[in-house]
């Protein structure tokens, strides 16, 4: 079972905030699965972590949703 992130869109520079994010994965050992959609809802792109740890410290970093 994945554990779901939904990333919505970034104020500033989207190249710095991704490379932070990887970054942050990398440090993590963190690989989550990741795909872009672009939905109306505002979400950029999700993340699909294996554990329900890894997505919440993703989200008290990062921000965005996990999904339930």
């Amino acid at each position: 079972m994945f554990h779901t992130v939904e990333v919505g869109s970034f104020c500033g520079d989207l190249i710095a905030a991704m490379s932070n994010m990887m970054n942050w994965l990398s440090s993590r050992g963190s690989q989550p699965v990741i795909s872009q959609q672009a939905a109306g809802n505002g979400t950029a792109f999700c993340l699909r972590f294996s554990t329900e740890a890894e997505a919440l410290a993703f989200v008290c970093t990062f921000g965005g949703r996990l999904v339930r």
